[in-house]
């Protein structure tokens, strides 16, 4: 087995290379979508279905559930929308970001360098042979960036489950990882302090799914670490609120306690969860995908009758300052 450090070393340079795609995915997404994602999010969002859809489709348009959220508190602040309208949105977000999870998990991280290059035939054609400045011209340059970012994403996930492969024939990181099978709260804390730490769910659920498929990590710890990035991804949400108005601070607390009281609901049978997983598919990353995708599905479905009583509940916590 390579020095420790040395592989250390080569999972944090493709968690940085995941991380940096990500975001040049996600600037591409919002170029392409932010001028209209506040006039669907406003003008649509009009029952809490449609909420739930809304948040959905702009989650998978930006590739942020915590850029759905902030413009949400945004249009709050500003009076546009009313903060219970928001509540429906989240659950629609949670769902929404799984998307890139699920890319992952079809194992198409070795097409990274072809998807890379065409996005950058498509940014050169878009400088050498459009007219700057005009409407198409940003569009292609947009679209661009997106396949750009997706490429460099999927380098970055290469990187780091070919850093991951060594681990397995560490005896002791392989018995620390192990531990999360009998104590899976550990996975959960641990879940929650790395997301709040990158500031991306997805980076750290992309983690978690190449530990899994190298063998280092076990189902059932597994799925408790997805169940924490979902709380730490909270944190981006919180950090957001500060200094805001108290409708601002009720959108971030709203987002806090379905994602917590979601955790918390399916920790009390992670285990069964995870034997319902391993029935579906057989394959270790699908394996993390489903859980991470069943675990919003039905824990925004769970809290989608509730919506009233989480708004009125939230009113009385945080009611306006007169």
């Amino acid at each position: 087995m390579p020095p420790l450090w040395n592989v250390t070393l080569s999972i944090a340079l493709g968690l940085a290379v995941f991380v940096i795609g990500l975001f040049t995915l996600r600037h591409g997404l919002t170029r392409l979508a932010s001028r209209s994602a506040e006039r669907w999010i406003q003008q649509f969002v009009s029952t809490p279905l449609r909420g739930v859809v809304i948040g959905i489709v702009a989650t998978l348009a930006t590739q942020s559930s915590a850029a759905v959220t902030i413009i949400s508190m945004g249009l709050v602040a500003a009076g546009v929308l009313e903060f219970r309208d928001t509540i429906s949105i989240i659950l629609g977000t949670n769902v929404g970001g799984t998307f890139t999870v699920g890319l992952l998990s079809l194992k198409v991280d070795r097409i990274g360098p072809y998807v890379l290059a065409g996005g950058l035939a498509l940014l050169l054609i878009s400088f050498f042979y459009m007219k700057k400045q005009t409407p198409r011209f940003r569009r292609l340059q947009s679209i661009a960036i997106s396949v750009a970012g997706f490429g460099v994403l999927f380098i970055g996930f290469h990187i780091m489950t070919s850093a991951l492969q060594p681990i397995t024939h560490s005896q002791w990181i392989t018995r620390w990882l192990m531990r999360s099978k009998d104590q899976p709260w550990m996975g959960l804390l641990v879940g929650t302090v790395v997301t709040a730490l990158i500031g991306s769910s997805s980076a750290s659920t992309a983690l978690t799914l190449g530990l899994t498929r190298s063998g280092a990590l076990p189902l059932v710890g597994a799925v408790a670490v997805v169940f924490g990035n979902n709380i730490g991804t909270c944190m981006t949400a919180v950090l957001a609120s500060l200094g805001g108005s108290r409708a601002v601070k009720r959108v971030a607390a709203t987002h806090v306690l379905l994602n917590v009281a979601g955790a918390l609901l399916f920790m009390g049978f992670v285990a069964p969860f995870a034997d319902l997983i391993t029935h579906l598919t057989s394959e270790p990353g699908r394996q993390v995908f489903l859980a991470h995708f069943l675990f919003n599905v039905i824990s925004s479905w769970i809290a989608y009758p509730f919506i009233g009583s989480i708004a009125k509940g939230l009113e009385r916590m945080l009611p306006d300052v007169k």
